[in-house]
């Protein structure tokens, strides 16, 4: 092979090498939208009857006070936070002391593929955050008396040290120091979820772990 023919292989050579992806390279996800998103379906009630419903999903950008490190989880997963039909405010992204008293912990409602998930963050571990429990985000539906049109039933809040101890059936549980979760279903059912050695209790059951 004459010289100009080695040249010419090796410039065809190093130009498709140029051009082919490096083996270990992953595919990009998709940027997270910026604005609200609506996810909409139809399914069938317990009678029978055909309902529309429609969920708003705000993004990450929607709640500033999230600290860095549970954004940047919350973004790499690719969440948006659903809110409930009687929402008014952002809401579905809490604060409270949940693993001790005096901590700052955090607990979000993350949607992603159509799945909700609980998920608490607690302070020094916000890159290892615990699942609480998931479930499709159609599953809990309501609506305004009168309308045609449902959304999302699914809610969590703060609840006080205090409030638990105020509450009858609590009364008397003196190891109730810091901050637990609400996790309703609206205007139907609520679960409380508490922290407490190393496990999360569920005190709506007697002290059952969930």
């Amino acid at each position: 092979m004459n010289c100009a023919a080695v040249a010419g292989f090796l410039a065809a050579l190093s130009l498709a090498s140029s051009q082919t992806a490096p083996p270990n390279s992953q595919p990009t996800q998709p940027p997270l939208p910026n604005t609200e998103r609506i996810e909409a379906g139809q399914q069938q009630s317990p009678s029978g009857d055909t309902i529309t419903w429609r969920i708003r999903l705000l993004p990450l950008s929607s709640f500033p006070d999230l600290p860095p490190l549970v954004a940047a989880d919350l973004s790499r997963r690719q969440c948006m936070i659903p809110q409930s039909f009687e929402a008014k405010q952002p809401e579905n992204v809490i604060r409270g002391a949940f693993h001790a008293p005096g901590s700052s912990d955090w607990a979000v409602l993350c949607s992603t593929g159509g799945v909700t998930t609980l998920y608490v963050f607690f302070a020094g571990q916000f890159e290892a955050p615990i699942a609480l429990r998931s479930q499709p985000d159609s599953t809990w539906l309501g609506a305004e008396p009168g309308s045609a049109l449902f959304g999302s039933s699914w809610g969590i809040a703060v609840r006080s040290a205090a409030e638990l101890r105020d509450t009858p059936q609590l009364r008397h549980a003196a190891t109730i120091d810091h901050d637990a979760i609400d996790d309703a279903r609206l205007e139907r059912s609520l679960v409380i979820h508490y922290y407490q050695a190393g496990k999360w209790l569920n005190l709506n059951r007697g002290d059952s772990s969930d």
